[in-house]
């Protein structure tokens, strides 16, 4: 049936046919896409393709197990001797070694959710959530939760063990709530986001993505997980002398499976990834179609401000851990965060909550890049926000309260959440516990403390002060006579003004596109076609945009160099005029010095970093000498570093006893972190730990220098307006 046929039934009057379209659209648009039936069909065409090589496989491996075993019996039969017997064993356990590894995904244990973190609730304790998770199993058309959690973090998911036999046989799902979502959506944010989690369950379709998921996973078991597999030979080969070239033999044949299975791994999981996506969008028009399309918008669009928020709380406090401070509820604080946030980025607030626009969500993400990434299992979200736009369905009672108000002992259960978080860090000694007027309190001062001083209005935040300066500059009279310098300087407001600070957004926006184009003409990056300001590109057009943005990043860098110098003339002059001469040169030199260091600061930092990488991965023993003769080239300049900064007045408080001992350790050191195959951990955690303070020494020492010019500097614009 036609939707316009739907529609033509429910003409008799106006409001009946309105009525009648509204769910007419809704029915229609929570059928499955033609983008969706495709992928669907690629998919199952993927599981047919990795049933014919498997079947392949298993066929060839019996074929294996055969000649194995024909060759055993040939060897024994020609002379019954010790010799013949272990090779003819050897043979017959390659053969079934080898046939194994085909089939050791039937026994692999179920995929256990680590269930720790969580806490059970039930429909006694909870009723006005379980109520609200009964309306939405009812419109959604799907069945409750074996059990619903409650979790720490800022998020929602629909879970449940699985193994190889959980796709012929169904299986119950659990729901998780996180305690942080619910503290920042409201009542109806947190049911469209409930609705799209079970709505990935509602259709029968969605079996296919399952299907699909137990497929990738059996593929990935013998590609990836192969530990025990691995001790098995070992154990194996170790037995005697004999098997070991056997095992040697297995290894090969099962390496060549691994070729073969890699190829189709790649394809399934290309389709899988793809069907991920156009199930996430249908699970959003579930979504819609219980709330209305608004409420999972403005949840989306709020939904990074919240996870940002709460992350800068639990940091907040595990920088706390060595002053012995915790705190009994994370949450409260959370949203203090949460509207501190709101204010000093100027978003309204809408029944509480901060009303993130899509304009403002953009600005943030600072890219006119949007990749239409086949290696991403979810959409983006300006790509599910424009989906459930133009689905444009009605909102359906909106109930603008905070969802946490929903729980019904709150306050017990966040501090129980918090409690559990905090059983899991070591104390020296017995810590103290900070309410929420003090979080507020510190949280404010050192925010200002760790702020340039607002009237600049972020701009040094993301731009350094001008240092081509030199002494003579202090001394040549008057200013005022080089030619792109006012006579009469103008307000920090003025020269910083919009224009100024839409050319620095630019800037960075390109920056950072051209930094993803770059993985994409790499190859690093794979997809197939992005977006860019608006206009559809093929990844080979990548090189191309990269030489535009050179140009553009070209064109803003200059004109914000020169809005950088006319500042710093301005000023000296305003220096001058206010006989405030000495400070300004005293503290933009200072600042010159910190700058001009920065770089190679930075550059001895990354160079340390490259040179440890080897230390994340597992690297062969026959490696090992030439990345340490490597790490250790690199060490020279770093441990010089570290002595210019400790011998530096600028570095000043910010170098702590503990630090300033760990640092002298390290430079009075000859650390080898390598030695007869073994590492030397604790060497390498000493190492890595001295690499983290000597990144925050730098950081500290810059933006202090730099906060005493900044602030130097209002000082004096402060002066001028009074003189």
């Amino acid at each position: 049936m036609d939707i316009y046929d739907c529609w033509d039934k429910y003409n008799l009057k106006d409001s009946i046919y309105l009525a009648r379209k509204s769910d007419c659209m809704q029915t229609s648009a929570l059928k499955v896409s033609e983008n969706f039936r495709k992928m669907a069909v690629r998919s199952v065409l993927s599981i047919i393709l990795f049933l014919i090589t498997y079947i392949i496989l298993v066929i060839l491996g019996v074929g294996v197990i055969f000649l194995c075993g024909l060759a055993a019996y040939g060897l024994i039969a020609l002379q019954v001797m010790f010799v013949t017997i272990m090779l003819g064993l050897g043979f017959v356990a390659m053969g079934l070694l080898i046939f194994f590894f085909l089939i050791k995904f039937v026994f692999s244990s179920p995929t256990k959710v680590d269930r720790s973190h969580l806490m059970e609730i039930n429909k006694e304790q909870q009723p006005e959530l379980f109520s609200l998770i009964h309306d939405i199993v009812r419109e959604v058309g799907t069945t409750f939760p074996k059990r619903v959690y409650l979790s720490s973090d800022v998020n929602a998911s629909v879970f449940y063990d699985s193994n190889f036999w959980s796709m012929f046989f169904p299986v119950r799902k659990n729901l998780q709530i996180g305690m942080g979502l619910m503290n920042a959506v409201s009542v109806t944010e947190l049911k469209a986001i409930l609705a799209h989690e079970f709505g990935h369950f509602s259709q029968r379709s969605m079996k296919v993505g399952s299907y699909v998921y137990n497929v990738n996973k059996v593929i990935y078991n013998m590609l990836y997980d192969n530990d025990s597999y691995g001790s098995l030979l070992n154990r194996w080969s170790n037995m005697s002398s004999y098997f070991g070239v056997f095992a040697k033999g297995a290894i090969l044949v099962v390496r060549g499976i691994q070729y073969v299975l890699m190829k189709v791994y790649r394809v399934l999981n290309l389709n899988y990834m793809a069907l991920s996506r156009e199930m996430e969008f249908h699970a959003d028009a579930v979504a819609a179609s219980v709330t209305g399309s608004g409420p999972l918008v403005t949840s989306l669009l709020r939904l990074e401000l919240a996870d940002q928020s709460l992350s800068i709380v639990f940091d907040y406090y595990n920088d706390k851990i060595t002053a012995l401070q915790k705190t009994g509820n994370f949450y409260p604080q959370q949203q203090f965060v949460i509207g501190n946030i709101a204010k000093n980025e100027g978003l309204p607030l809408k029944n509480g909550l901060p009303d993130v626009s899509l304009d403002v969500y953009r600005k943030v993400k600072k890219t006119k890049l949007v990749l239409n990434d086949q290696w991403s299992s979810h959409p983006s979200t300006e790509e599910r926000v424009a989906r459930l736009t133009s689905l444009n369905f009605p909102a359906k009672n909106s109930e603008g309260a905070i969802a946490i108000d929903l729980l019904a002992n709150r306050q017990q259960l966040q501090e129980q959440i918090t409690a559990d978080l905090f059983d899991k860090v070591t104390y020296t000694g017995q810590p103290t516990s900070l309410g929420i007027q003090g979080f507020i309190d510190d949280f404010l001062s050192m925010e200002e403390k760790n702020a340039y001083p607002g009237i600049y209005n972020r701009y040094f935040d993301q731009r350094n002060p001008y240092i081509g300066f030199s002494d003579a500059d202090f001394i040549t009279q008057p200013i005022a006579t080089e030619p792109s310098i006012s006579t009469e300087p103008l307000a920090i407001e003025e020269m910083l003004d919009d224009k100024t600070l839409g050319q620095l957004n630019a800037l960075n926006n390109a920056n950072n596109d051209k930094e993803v184009l770059e993985r994409i003409a790499a190859g690093t990056l794979e997809v197939e076609t992005f977006d860019y300001d608006g206009q559809k590109y093929a990844a080979a057009d990548a090189r191309m945009l990269i030489v535009f943005l050179e140009k553009e990043i070209d064109v803003h860098e200059q004109f914000l160099k020169e809005k950088d110098e006319t500042f710093f003339f301005q000023t000296l002059n305003t220096a001058i005029r206010t006989g405030n001469l000495q400070g300004f040169k005293e503290k933009s030199l200072a600042y010159q010095s910190v700058g001009t260091r920065l770089e190679i600061q930075r550059s001895r930092y990354a160079q340390l970093a490259e040179a440890t990488s080897f230390m994340h991965v597992s690297t062969p023993f026959d490696q090992m000498p030439a990345n340490i003769k490597q790490l250790k080239e690199q060490e020279g300049p770093f441990k010089e570093e570290i002595r210019y900064m400790m011998d530096s007045p600028l570095s000043g408080d910010a170098i702590d006893e503990a630090m300033r001992n760990r640092l002298n350790e390290y430079l009075l050191s000859d650390w080898t972190y390598f030695d007869n195959n073994l590492y030397f951990d604790q060497q390498i955690e000493s190492l890595f730990t001295v690499m983290a303070d000597y990144y925050a020494l730098v950081y500290q020492i810059h933006f202090h220098v730099k906060k005493e010019l900044l602030a130097f500097i209002v000082e004096l614009e402060a002066s001028r307006h009074h003189s």
